[in-house]
């Protein structure tokens, strides 16, 4: 009988992986549209903001959905390392080499995004002080909390896989 907590969290990351390319996709067809209807989003923001820094906020919104999608990919990388130690908890061998790589990896991905959510940071200045409408934005230490976290308990697998393997070589 399977474990229904792992059942559950593997279907939840299969999922959000599949929200996470939809989002990313979503970031592709805005991208593009901003420059095929590149005339029309000029006209609106002119509209909006009487015609100052109209080329500037569109440059930051562009930018903003380029970063997105950097930061699609580096949640693929986080969910699709996730899933693979989840199939590894599930088969009954956890403390591996591999999932110490894989934890080392998603620390990687998730200090990816906390750098990616700085730059967002930027972008909301940059747009508060052209004076465009905008998300806010706060840091979070909650992130970088657990970026530290994740490499603490790469770490702690490969020390443990090590102590596994060296206890099997002595039965």
């Amino acid at each position: 009988m399977q474990d229904r907590v792992l059942v559950v969290a593997s279907g939840l990351v299969r999922f959000a992986n599949w929200l996470n390319w939809i989002v990313a996709f979503g970031f592709v067809i805005a991208i593009i549209a901003s420059f095929v209807f590149g005339d029309a989003l000029t006209a609106e923001i002119a509209t909006n903001y009487h015609g100052h820094y109209v080329s500037e906020t569109i440059a930051l919104l562009r930018l903003a959905g380029a970063l997105s999608l950097v930061a699609c990919i580096a949640v693929y990388h986080l969910f699709s390392r996730l899933l693979a130690i989840l199939t590894t908890v599930r088969a009954g061998d956890p403390f591996v080499v591999a999932n110490a790589d894989r934890l080392q990896r998603i620390g990687w991905a998730l200090f990816a995004i906390q750098l990616l959510d700085l730059a967002f940071g930027g972008i909301v200045l940059a747009l508060d002080r052209l004076g465009v409408d905008h998300a806010t934005w706060v840091p979070g230490f909650t992130g970088w909390i657990g970026v530290v976290m994740l490499f603490v308990l790469a770490r702690v697998f490969r020390v443990g896989a090590r102590m596994r393997d060296d206890l099997a070589m002595t039965v």
